[in-house]
């Protein structure tokens, strides 16, 4: 199809025991030549491709939360002038248990760079009042566009329209932005032209108000709302650019992660041309947003910000919740538009604290294999050849192993947000047939996504 044409560097190529995307870098010496019985040829492709050469990795329990950072905590960390010390320990407490949310007003803003960490009580006054001044002069100045110039001025006209679409289709299930003429939803507007303003270059991309969102309704206050967003968006501001380099390579490390853990499963995606994983798009471009619960969302932000290892950590969540899911995939056959279908259905039905118990499970098992594929460990880990030992030790993890069937949590990880694995994921329902669909794979993921197209303004 027309898709496969554009994501065919996502095809995964097996050299000896190196995974690695055509045209990526390999060995200089392949020590064990892979035999001609292990190759098969697909006429449909331009390239060989292997099948099944490694078994998957087995299974292991996933790592226990931590208990959630406190409020009381939190004030250990402060001096007589309200620096924040310790900082790598807060930051290791956040990810490993998250904060709790009456705390989180306090703990964002130093997390996205708003206040550095070693300001006091009275810097971060002055900081702030600067934040509401610069606000207040890039508000103004697209306020004051005037009529002729709007004429004149297309792209602003072309940014202004696609926001204002935006924010009226931004959660507006949700009590904050619910309702006809709210102004909370004109806020949101506000602040997105704002950014406009500030990150001219860049604009508005559909799925920044996703970002923006859960921010504001955090907050209530228009200025830090804004200048969270500033230092979220300066973390994954490559995610918008318009030639999607940066969700391109992702979706190719996913694919290779995937390959490593279960082949069987990515063996599957392959001969139903789903290996591009596109149906993980909306995961990596708005980190999640959609597929948890409200209050998992910031949790899982929290997490990722908070990350102690040398690496994209939203990698290991995907592959995590593929894993978890790969049994109704194969089962029943799925082709790209049963998985696309099914990929979208989880949305608000993931258990949080089980997917980062196997996410991070699933890193600490990689990091310990002794034979890391070259672009896994140069790329995804960034470990080249330093000795895995030198990463740290593991966040409450226990010897790791994982499987191709899905993993579950062990009856020893409780928390109060524990909720018991949806049946279809133990029990798979079987897919009822349908009707078959002429329409290509590109035209099936822009009706599914939604606003998630990557439109530029």
């Amino acid at each position: 199809s027309g898709l496969l044409i554009v994501t065919n560097f996502l095809r995964v190529s097996v050299v000896g025991n190196q995974v690695c995307r055509p045209g990526a870098q390999t060995s200089k010496t392949v020590i064990d030549p892979i035999p001609p019985e292990h190759l098969c040829h697909r006429p449909a492709e331009s390239d060989f491709e292997l099948y099944d050469l490694r078994k998957p990795l087995d299974k292991a329990a996933p790592v226990a939360r931590d208990e959630v950072f406190s409020k009381a905590l939190w004030e250990t960390h402060f001096d007589a002038d309200g620096r924040v010390l310790r900082v790598k320990e807060l930051q290791d407490r956040i990810f490993g248990g998250g904060c709790a949310p009456d705390l989180r007003i306090e703990v964002w803003p130093f997390l996205l760079g708003v206040y550095p960490w070693d300001t006091t009580i009275e810097e971060r006054a002055i900081i702030m009042q600067e934040k509401h001044r610069e606000y207040d002069v890039l508000k103004n100045q697209w306020e004051s566009i005037s009529p002729v110039q709007l004429k004149r001025f297309s792209l602003y006209r072309d940014r202004a329209a696609l926001v204002e679409k935006d924010v009226l289709r931004t959660d507006r299930a949700l009590d904050f932005y619910k309702g006809e003429n709210n102004t909370h939803v004109d806020d949101l507007y506000e602040m997105l032209m704002t950014y406009c303003q500030y990150n001219f270059d860049l604009g508005y991309v559909q799925g920044m108000s996703d970002l923006l969102s859960p921010l504001y309704l955090l907050f209530r206050d228009k200025v830090m709302a804004f200048w969270a967003f500033v230092g979220y968006l300066d973390l994954v501001e490559s995610h918008f650019f318009l030639d999607q380099q940066r969700i391109q390579g992702k979706l190719a490390d996913l694919s290779s992660l995937v390959y490593y853990c279960d082949s069987e499963l990515y063996n599957h995606l392959e001969k139903e041309d789903s290996s591009n994983f596109f149906f993980c798009f909306r995961w990596l471009l708005i980190n999640f947003k959609r597929e948890f619960r409200e209050k998992d969302v910031l949790e899982l932000w929290e997490v990722l910000w908070t990350c102690p290892y040398n690496t994209d950590y939203t990698l290991f969540i995907a592959t995590a919740i593929l894993l978890q899911e790969r049994g109704p995939i194969i089962q029943n056959k799925m082709c790209f538009a049963d998985i696309l279908r099914y990929i979208n259905d989880l949305s608000q039905r993931l258990n949080l604290h089980e997917v980062l118990g196997n996410a991070e499970s699933l890193f600490h098992n990689i990091r310990s294999q002794p034979d890391i594929p070259f672009n896994i460990r140069n790329n995804i880990l960034h470990i080249a050849d330093t000795p895995h030992s030198s990463l740290g030790s593991q966040h409450n993890a226990q010897p790791l192993v994982m499987s191709p069937d899905h993993v579950t949590s062990p009856d020893n990880v409780t928390s109060p947000d524990h909720v018991t694995q949806p049946d279809h994921v133990t029990q798979p329902e079987e897919v009822t047939p349908r009707e078959e669909d002429h329409r290509d794979p590109a035209s099936l993921l822009v009706e599914n996504m939604s606003n998630m197209s990557m439109e530029p303004a």
